[in-house]
């Protein structure tokens, strides 16, 4: 259950735009510099960009557009001014927005205005920067109501950060590639609340190709980390953005004219394991009135009834594979536990194939519980299954979630649960949780010692808010790269994991990998304390990650994006668990 949303609407985390890619290092290869097709002028240290036409681009959430988007940067007195505007209807709301920025010759911000207008609401922000002092003069609230003001230390590299905004992308590669940071370490300042700055690193990564209105392009590529959040920029040879997409959010601001060459970057290694023995048949099942989309994979030399494992997703608007980047979880836990016998039922998220669904109900009940129940009782319907035999496996969310899924479930029908599966799922309260995940992001990025006490601050007045009866539900709470309405809030701090397996009397599989950054030591133990029914099982695997994936070195979070597959180690345990469950 990680802290992976960067807030678009509601809960946002983690699936592919279906251009994922893997890190293969520095690229080798810029070709020549080229003369500029828009006017240059020649700043202190390097090439100043002036676009003589906007520059348009298309807006996209899970692979719908959703709105368009256009920026321009003008020569001014000693540096330039960026207008930039953008228009987006999402979840309901209808959003439109301007920014005008003024950057001195080298990129770095003067001062900038944002407005934003949410279904007829006006939120504006101002921000200066006092060089003198060294420090960020921050403002920002609803036009004739209260006013927040803050002052900040003005970071090297700070770049204003808005959603669907890729102005300020444009600006931290113009920065990245005429002033670079010291380990292209920057700072984004997001326009929330009191002002929020978030650590962002860029790591060049392989080039690529692409056309713009049909013209081939070379392209760079840079990897951008954003507190733990990883995001894929595109640029042509020129340094003009083509392209920005956040996987985990499914959000692109795509160029108008521009397509992406696909390539066999994002292939994970190999072939796809037990591919051979897996039969699978696209289903569909009914649940909270929507159709939900799903596989069924049976094992192909099956002789009778199966048992079956019902997969629950983590955090994010994931398809049924759990798409991260290249890597596909559930898929490679479908094929091989089918070559042990078991079939599998994986389906597509709510978030994933209906979010405008999801925006009356922001709640985790209707992101995981009720689809999660419905595919449970589904599988009970399968000629093909053991109906004595149906567990449960929840992924990271999916695991938090899974004692009470299987408590609904078993509320339907008695017996309907034979046991559940924790995949790296979380136990404890998310204020701790979150708070270890944000810091531990933030220290990797190299935040000093104040800036981690700012974070803590940050999020010790956030939860006050969220724990306040008197916040009312639709309230957006919360600071990128988590920003939920307070009923979704309220939905995740009530969860007691621990407690509700305990109370449950079922078998229980837990498995953590022990370089997962996401969930700690601590909710291991707390769920292994509390697994004792008879046949259960609580055990911690050498060297895997949150995905369940062997990471050479030190998990991070970056390695989420290398192609890889499930360790078969973790099927053969899954397999032979359920073995001992009759």
């Amino acid at each position: 259950m990680i802290a992976s949303m960067i807030t678009v609407g509601y809960c946002t985390y983690t699936r592919s735009a279906g251009r994922n890619r893997g890190i293969e290092g520095v690229h080798r290869r810029i070709a020549r510099t080229l003369c500029l097709g828009a006017a240059v002028s020649m700043g202190a240290s390097g090439w100043a960009i002036v676009q003589n036409v906007p520059a348009k681009f298309l807006l996209e959430l899970g692979g719908k557009q959703i709105g368009k988007a256009d920026y321009q940067f003008a020569s001014a007195k000693n540096g330039f001014r960026v207008k930039a505007h953008y228009f987006y209807v999402a979840d309901g709301s209808s959003i439109e927005a301007t920014r005008e920025a003024e950057l001195d010759q080298d990129y770095k911000l003067k001062s900038d205005s944002l407005s934003v207008h949410v279904n007829g609401v006006t939120q504006s922000v101002s921000i200066t920067v006092d060089e003198r002092s060294g420090r960020l003069n921050y403002e920002g609230g609803v036009t004739g109501g209260s006013r927040v003001t803050n002052t900040l230390d003005l970071r090297p590299g700070t770049v204003v950060f808005t959603n669907f905004d890729p102005s300020g992308v444009q600006e931290l590669v113009y920065l990245e590639t005429t002033h670079p940071q010291p380990d292209h370490k920057y700072w984004a300042l997001l326009a929330l609340g009191k002002g929020v700055q978030v650590p962002i690193e860029l790591t060049a990564t392989a080039a690529g190709e692409g056309t713009l209105d049909g013209a081939p392009l070379l392209l760079k590529h840079w990897r951008l980390n954003i507190a733990g959040n990883q995001a894929e920029i595109w640029a042509d040879l020129k340094n003009n953005l083509m392209e920005f997409a956040v996987p985990i959010q499914t959000l692109t601001y795509r160029r108008s004219g521009f397509v992406l060459k696909e390539t066999d970057e994002g292939t994970a290694p190999g072939p796809v394991p037990a591919a051979d023995a897996v039969e699978e048949r696209s289903v569909s099942f009914p649940g909270d009135g929507l159709k939900i989309p799903a596989v069924l994979a049976l094992p192909k030399n099956r002789k009778g009834p199966v048992p079956v494992v019902v997969l629950v997703h983590g955090s994010g608007p994931h398809d049924a594979d759990e798409s991260i980047g290249p890597n596909k979880p559930f898929r490679d836990l479908a094929n091989g536990l089918a070559a042990d016998g078991i079939a599998t039922l994986r389906y597509d998220k709510r978030t994933h194939f209906a979010p405008d669904t999801f925006k009356d109900h922001p709640d985790l009940d209707h992101e995981v519980t009720f689809d999660a129940v419905a595919a449970l009782a589904y599988a009970s319907t399968l000629p093909e299954v053991d109906v004595k035999r149906i567990f449960l496996l929840g992924h990271s969310l999916g695991g938090m979630m899974a004692p009470v899924i299987a408590a609904d479930r078993l509320q339907q029908a008695a017996g309907s649960v034979r046991g559940i599966i924790f995949l790296a799922g979380g136990a404890l309260g998310i204020e701790e949780t979150l708070e270890r995940q944000l810091i531990f992001q933030a220290k990797l990025q190299g935040a000093d010692a104040s800036q981690l006490d700012s974070i803590r601050k940050q999020w010790e007045e956030i939860f006050q808010t969220v724990n306040d009866p008197a916040t009312p539900e639709d309230q957006m709470v919360g600071s990128p790269p988590l920003r939920l309405p307070e009923r979704y809030w309220r939905s995740w701090v009530s969860q007691d994991p621990a407690g509700e397996l305990a109370k449950l009397g079922l078998p229980a599989l837990v498995l953590r990998g022990t370089k997962d950054i996401q969930i700690g030591e601590e909710d291991f133990q707390a769920l292994r304390k509390a697994n004792t029914a008879p046949g259960s099982e609580s055990k911690e695997i050498e060297g895997l990650n949150h995905l369940m994936m062997p990471v050479a070195g030190d998990s991070t979070g970056q390695e989420y994006f290398q192609p890889a597959h499930v360790a078969p180690e973790v099927v053969q345990i899954v397999a032979e668990w359920i073995g001992t469950i009759r």
